[in-house]
């Protein structure tokens, strides 16, 4: 169950949304394109804004339009996505053909185009070629240009790399900020992996048993955390190099609380280790603690002194 999530991403910016797998980001995103699960559904408090225009409510038609149009997305295991008895150009052409209305030598011109943008090469071989045929980071790069085929304004990339190792998937992180500045597209990076995100996005967005926790630039998060969840995420995340402290990795106790089960209070309360009794019994307000920076927890709501 989501609640009290709010986010706003402008043009050419990169927001990080992260968490422990569960905690909501992928709800999040498919809540987005009105792509819920059966039996999901929007309660209250929803408006769901593109370039000024309002996706709850749209019809399924104009929803269609949206996704793999104005919104583009990528997700985490690339060779799921791809249709296994189709070739990889035929598949990019069809996006082409469905928002854009390219066929013939026009479609074919516009997706060698795609693919060298995304750093294939020999892409006459790739365009023929079954996804089975290519590498997994090759078949990420493939979606990439699938999704850059209806010219969106925003890329959902929700975990794009947890399927790749640490050299492809640095690559792809760094083809996605390469698009971003480029083509000055809006970047919605979903990871439970702070590393990801350090560095690659200007907003980080904490979620924690489906609701927002803490948002704030990315550099006052690294350095000042201010949500006892977001330092926890810190301390127990490799590869913070600058970032996190020089001290051995510390686990976060305890598990995230079954949807709906975060109980009347703060979810995190059982695993914090600055909770007080009035943490189980009052779910905390969104408070800014600073310049764009704000967070949903007791001591800053009720100025506690640690």
């Amino acid at each position: 169950m989501l609640g009290g999530v709010s986010l706003t991403i402008h043009q050419g910016e990169a927001l990080g949304l992260v968490g422990e797998s569960g905690c909501g980001k992928s709800m999040t995103a498919l809540a987005i394109l009105g792509l819920l699960p059966r039996g999901a559904q929007i309660r209250s408090g929803s408006s769901i804004q593109l370039q000024g225009k309002e996706l709850v409510g749209a019809s399924e038609q104009a929803l269609c339009k949206v996704r793999g149009g104005a919104v583009g997305l990528i997700f985490q295991e690339p060779g799921a996505c791809l249709d296994p008895v189709m070739r990889v150009g035929r598949q990019i052409g069809e996006a082409l053909q469905l928002h854009r209305g390219l066929r013939g030598a026009a479609q074919q011109a516009v997706l060698r185009d795609l693919l060298v943008e995304v750093g294939l090469h020999d892409i006459d071989r790739v365009a023929r070629a079954y996804p089975h045929e290519l590498s997994g980071g090759m078949q990420q790069r493939a979606m990439i240009a699938m999704a850059l085929a209806g010219e969106p304004v925003l890329l959902i990339a929700d975990e794009p790399t947890t399927a790749l190792d640490a050299r492809i998937a640095s690559q792809i992180l760094d083809l996605l900020d390469r698009l971003r500045r480029e083509r000055g597209l809006a970047l919605l990076l979903i990871s439970h992996d702070l590393a990801v995100i350090g560095g690659r996005c200007d907003r980080v967005l904490v979620m924690y048993a489906g609701r927002a926790v803490e948002s704030a630039p990315a550099a006052q998060v690294f350095d000042a955390a201010r949500h006892p969840y977001t330092a926890a995420l810190i301390a127990a995340s490799p590869g913070l190099a600058g970032v996190a402290p020089k001290s051995p990795l510390r686990d976060i106790p305890g598990q995230l609380p079954a949807p709906g089960g975060g109980g009347d209070g703060c979810a995190f309360a059982e695993r914090c280790t600055l909770a007080r009794p009035s943490c189980g019994h009052r779910v905390p307000a969104w408070t800014p603690v600073a310049a764009e920076h704000a967070v949903r927890c007791l001591q800053f709501e009720e100025g506690w002194s640690c």
